[in-house]
């Protein structure tokens, strides 16, 4: 496992970013519950566009219900979709908390350097080949494994 500037792996940093970023089911429901009117839960789940659509029928409901009496019209439709909400936040935390895991999850794995015995492989498979000299592969054996590389033979003249 390859290690950062930061004496972390990637793993470890994928870790620390899920904890940091994963959503509550406690502050979903406390968002709901004082906020739920103008979509504050659906903005903290990162459904933004639904929770502007909420926004939106708490404006015009409560603004038409003072000017023109006619606001329940858009107030008792978002009434029932916050109470559908109630029931739908745990899915909409998980699908968030799976999101985010195999977004990281991915990351760290795109990070993750191919193992010197791999490399080793490759190089012997080119040398073999004929693609490289015995010599080369023998400097690069020593870059991978951290070794001193060995010193380039003479050519003797005919």
């Amino acid at each position: 496992m390859s290690e950062t500037s930061s004496g972390l792996s990637k793993d470890t940093q994928a870790l620390m970013a899920f904890e940091a970023s994963k959503k509550s089911a406690g502050v979903a429901y406390l968002l709901w519950f004082f906020t739920g009117g103008f979509g504050g839960h659906r903005f903290y789940l990162g459904r933004t566009g639904s929770a502007v659509a909420q926004l939106i029928l708490s404006l015009l409901g409560w603004v038409l219900l003072l000017a023109a009496g006619f606001g329940l019209l858009f107030l008792i439709p978002l009434g029932v979709w916050l109470l559908v909400d109630l029931f739908l936040i745990p899915g909409m935390i998980q699908d968030h908390n799976g999101n985010l895991m195999r977004r990281l999850d991915a990351s760290a794995t795109a990070h993750r350097s191919v193992s010197p015995v791999d490399e080793l492989g490759k190089f012997a498979a080119l040398r073999d080949q004929g693609a490289i000299t015995e010599h080369e592969f023998q400097v690069q054996k020593a870059r991978l494994l951290g070794t001193e590389p060995p010193v380039a033979p003479s050519v003797a003249s005919a």
